[in-house]
C-alpha cells in the first residue's frame, strides 16, 4: 500500500538495518591536548606556512585522510596547496565562517541538479539518516531557489547510475567530541562541496542525551548550505575572518554587524531543533539562497527512482524518487506498465507523495515504473523511470 508519509518507509528501512547507535553534535569548539600537539609536530612545517598564510589559526592542525583540518571544523584540501594552484581558490571549509556566500559557487552545468548520497555508514542511525531527508526537502521547497538536491541511497539499484556530487557519512570516531559536523564548500571549478562528515560519538553536553531528530535536520541543512556556499551568518559576530573563501554579503540581507539571530546558518547552533518542516528556519536564509541560485522555471529537474530492480513474484519492494519536494501544488504520478511482452498497465491514484511503498507483482515480466513530477516551481514535468524484472 502506498503512503503519504517520507518518514514511514524511513522507519521501515531502519526496522531492517542493523540498530547503530544514535549520536550528537554540539558546537563547533576546538578540543586541545597532547595528541593533537604531538599530530601537529608530524606536520610539514611548510605546510604550516602556507596554511597560516591563507588567514587560519594552525594550533592543533590535524591531517585528516586528503585534508588539513584546522580550527576544529575546516577541512582544507592538501591538493589545494600544490604550488602550482591557487590556494585561495581551491580551499574547502566547513566551519568557520553575515548571510553571506563564498567567492565561489556553483555553477549552472547541470541545471543545478546536486546529488547527494548517504553513506551506509549513517543507513541505522535514525538521528541522521531522517535529518537528511528533512534537510533535502527544505532546500527543494524553497519557492525562489533553482537549487535541486537529488537523495541518491546507495544500497539502492540506479540504471543508469547517477554521479554523486556530495556523500554524507559517519565520521568512525574522526571528529573531536565537541565538534558537530564538517563540510566542504564549493570548489574553483563550480562543483558543490563533496564532503559531510556527521559526528558519531558525541552527546548533547546539557543533559548527555543524545541528540533529537529535529536537531540533526538542523545539522544536515546547515552543512548542505556551506556544499552550495552559504558561510556562517553570525561570522562577524562571532570573531571570525573572511579568510581566502571570501565572505560576500548577500543582497538585502542583514549587514554582518547586526546578523540574523534565527539563520540556520549560524555558527554554534548545532543544538538547535529544526521545527520550521518543509521551510528553511529565517525568512533571510530563504533570501539568501533565492538571489545566490534564483529560480529558472524552465530548468528541469533530473530525478531517478531508487530500488530493487529484480523482485520475485509476490513479494514487495518500496521505490523512492530522488527529488523530493513539500512546495505548494506539486505531484508525483506513479505508473507501472509491462515491457518486453509483458501485458501491464496500472495508475496509481496517489500523486502526492515522492515515495511508492511496498508494491509486488502477482506475475512475472518485464515492467517499467515512471514517475512524472509535475506543478511546482518548475514550469515542464519530468518523468523518472526504472525497469524491473519479477522472477
Amino acid at each position: 500500500m502506498k503512503t503519504n508519509t517520507t518518514l514511514k518507509h524511513f522507519f521501515n528501512k531502519i526496522a531492517l538495518a542493523i540498530l547503530l547507535a544514535v549520536f550528537i553534535i554540539p558546537g563547533c569548539k576546538k578540543t586541545e591536548n597532547n595528541t593533537i600537539a604531538d599530530e601537529t609536530s608530524a606536520i610539514d612545517p611548510s605546510v604550516i606556512s602556507k596554511i597560516k598564510g591563507l588567514g587560519f589559526q594552525t594550533d592543533g592542525i590535524r591531517e585528516f585522510g586528503e585534508y588539513y583540518v584546522v580550527e576544529d571544523d575546516i577541512m582544507i584540501s592538501k591538493k589545494s596547496l600544490s604550488p602550482t594552484k591557487n590556494t585561495g581558490k581551491l580551499m574547502s571549509a566547513g566551519g568557520k565562517i553575515a548571510q553571506a556566500n563564498t567567492d565561489n559557487l556553483i555553477n549552472n552545468t547541470n541545471s543545478h541538479n546536486i546529488n547527494i548520497s548517504i553513506d551506509q555508514s549513517i543507513w541505522g542511525n535514525h538521528v541522521w539518516y531522517s535529518g537528511v531527508l528533512q534537510a533535502i526537502t527544505a532546500w527543494n521547497s524553497t519557492p525562489g531557489s533553482n537549487v535541486k538536491l537529488n537523495l541518491i541511497v546507495s544500497d539502492y539499484q540506479y540504471n543508469p547510475a547517477p554521479r554523486i556530487d556530495i556523500i554524507i557519512k559517519g565520521d568512525q570516531g574522526i571528529l573531536p567530541t565537541n565538534t558537530a559536523a564538517r563540510a566542504e564548500f564549493p570548489t574553483s571549478d563550480g562543483k558543490p562541496g563533496s564532503l559531510i562528515l556527521v559526528n558519531s560519538d558525541f552527546r548533547d553536553p546539557n543533559t548527555n542525551y543524545f541528540i533529537t531528530q529535529g536537531q540533526g535536520a538542523w545539522n544536515v541543512i546547515h552543512e548542505i548550505g556551506h556544499c552550495l556556499g552559504l558561510r556562517h551568518t553570525n561570522w562577524y559576530l562571532r570573531g571570525e575572518l573572511a579568510g581566502a573563501e571570501g565572505a560576500n554579503q548577500i543582497p538585502n540581507t542583514p549587514g554582518h554587524t547586526v546578523g540574523d539571530a534565527n539563520s540556520v546558518m549560524n555558527g554554534g547552533t548545532a543544538l538547535s531543533y529544526y521545527s520550521s518542516y518543509p521551510s528553511l528556519p529565517s525568512n533571510y536564509d530563504v533570501i539568501a539562497i533565492n538571489t545566490l541560485y534564483p529560480l529558472s522555471t524552465n530548468s528541469l529537474i533530473v530525478p531517478y527512482i531508487g530500488g530493487q530492480s529484480v523482485i520475485y513474484t509476490n513479494g514487495q519492494s518500496t521505490y523512492n524518487m530522488s527529488y523530493e519536494s513539500a512546495e505548494t501544488g506539486i505531484y508525483y504520478k506513479w505508473k507501472v506498465i509491462g515491457i518486453n511482452g509483458t501485458n501491464y498497465n496500472y495508475e496509481y491514484t496517489d500523486d502526492t507523495d515522492a515515495i511508492l511503498n511496498e508494491i509486488g507483482f502477482a506475475s512475472s515480466g518485464t515492467y517499467q515504473l515512471q514517475c512524472t513530477i509535475s506543478g511546482g516551481k518548475y514550469a515542464s514535468p519530468v518523468t523518472a523511470t526504472k525497469n524491473i524484472t519479477v522472477q
